[in-house]
């Protein structure tokens, strides 16, 4: 029993993961995630990181984002991180912009 139940969690939990696909991205909006991106100030976590070319964390060779549900996760993780006070559906259109100007996924 307790197999079934893990297996049902793990089929659950990676349905989620995949819930969020370049498709989403047509339901979105990324001139108000440009405005979400600038208003939260995400680039100056990245400037930081990057030393001082935040962008060049989308366009880095050994970039970790390597489709449109890892990209969302990964903008959910840095609202999270951040305390960045937005709505679930803001990191859609946040997605939706870096896709667009960044990452091309169709």
């Amino acid at each position: 029993m307790k197999h079934g139940a893990v297996l049902l969690a793990l089929a659950v939990m990676l349905s989620a993961q995949h819930a969020f696909s370049a498709e989403n991205f047509k339901k979105t909006d990324p001139a108000a995630g440009k405005r979400l991106f600038d208003e939260a100030k995400c680039n100056a976590c990245h400037d930081k990181m990057m030393k001082g070319d935040g962008n060049r964390i989308f366009t880095r060779p050994d970039r970790r984002i390597t489709s449109a549900p890892a990209l969302e996760k990964m903008v959910r993780s840095c609202i999270d991180r951040t305390g960045a006070s937005l709505f679930p559906e803001d990191a859609e259109h946040i997605a939706a912009y870096l896709n667009e100007q960044f990452y091309k996924f169709k």
